[in-house]
Formats: C-alpha cells, sequence, structure tokens
C-alpha cells in the first residue's frame, strides 16, 4: 500500500510555463459569459423549484422549454473539461466569490473560463459521446 501512495519519480506537478488563462484572462471571460452568454444562475440550487426566471429567460434564448434549460449544467456540457490535469491547472486561479458554495469548478474551452458544474450558459452543448 505504501508503493501506491508514493510519487512517480519525475512527476512534480504541472511547471508554472505550462499555458492556461491567467486570473486577469478568467475574470474578463467569466464577465463576458455572464453578459453575452446567459451564464448563471447566481445563485444555483439543487432544489427544482430554485431560479424559475433564470431558466424561463434561459429557455427563452436558447429555444427550448425551462424544464431542459433546467437538466443543462456546464458538468454536463460538451465544452466542460474537469480532467485531472485540468484540475492541476485550475488549482493556479483562486476562488473567486461566485465559485465558493456552488459545485466543483471546470474549464470551459468554449468561453475560457472557470466555470462551476452547477452553472449554465446559452453556449452549452450536449456532450458527443462516441460508439
Amino acid at each position: 500500500m505504501k508503493d501506491f501512495l508514493m510519487m512517480p519519480k519525475g512527476f512534480m506537478g504541472l511547471p508554472q510555463e505550462e499555458e492556461f488563462i491567467t486570473v486577469a484572462q478568467n475574470k474578463a471571460n467569466f464577465l463576458v459569459a455572464v453578459k453575452d452568454w446567459h451564464y448563471g444562475p447566481e445563485e444555483p440550487s439543487n432544489d427544482p423549484k430554485a431560479n424559475p426566471d433564470f431558466y424561463a429567460s434561459l429557455a427563452d434564448a436558447m429555444q427550448c422549454d425551462a424544464k431542459d434549460a433546467k437538466r443543462k449544467h456546464c458538468s454536463n456540457c460538451e465544452y466542460y473539461d474537469n480532467s485531472f490535469m485540468t484540475q492541476v491547472r485550475i488549482e493556479r486561479i483562486p476562488m473567486a466569490g461566485y465559485d465558493i458554495g456552488y459545485g466543483y469548478r471546470g474549464h470551459c474551452e468554449k468561453l475560457n473560463f472557470i466555470c462551476n458544474d452547477m452553472r449554465v450558459c446559452q453556449a452549452w452543448e450536449d456532450e458527443e459521446y462516441e460508439d
């Protein structure tokens, strides 16, 4: 069991020069996601009755019904990346107020910002699965 917990030789984390978004880029892209892509809701919840105005507005923007809009989350979007190495990169970006208490963080590959799995935006697309 002791060997299982050992760090493999040569792996000491991700080099700092490994390219990823900066704090400033993340903040700017987050603001674009909120303003132009309907990113939200501000206070996500697992309660199916929560945020009805947000989901009605999102449904209108996405041309679907509110029930379908509520089924869409960053975590089931084609562009959501929460892989191991992405999590290592995300750790470089400090938690912001909108991160705390609203699910896990992932990287939105389309809008290039750190999103939360309980939120959604108009850029949402269903994951493509290979047969």
